[in-house]
């Protein structure tokens, strides 16, 4: 598998899109699927977002960059930090 790259936050990120793991059918048509956007030198966490299933391939640089700023880091909260309360949220 081919990964695509952005350049995005002073890293090289390598999106993929991957099956996105749900209870039911496997071979439904219309499924969604997460992107998952990981730096190459693995620098930061992976940020994942779910698209509908194939869309990736149309998505031009623009779409690309558009879903890396909604997608945000697995794991913790907004930052990344496992188990920190973000404070907007007490």
């Amino acid at each position: 598998m081919t990964w695509r790259t952005l350049e995005a936050d002073g890293c090289e990120w390598q999106v993929r899109a991957v099956p996105r793991p749900e209870e039911g059918g496997q071979d439904e048509p219309d499924r969604d699927e997460v992107l998952e956007f990981r730096t190459a030198e693995g620098t930061r966490p992976p940020r994942r977002l779910a698209v509908r299933a194939g869309a990736l391939a149309n998505m031009d640089e623009g779409a690309l960059r558009a879903a890396y700023l909604q997608a945000r880091p697995i794991g913790g909260d907004h930052y990344g930090r496992p188990g920190k309360t973000m404070s907007d949220m007490r």
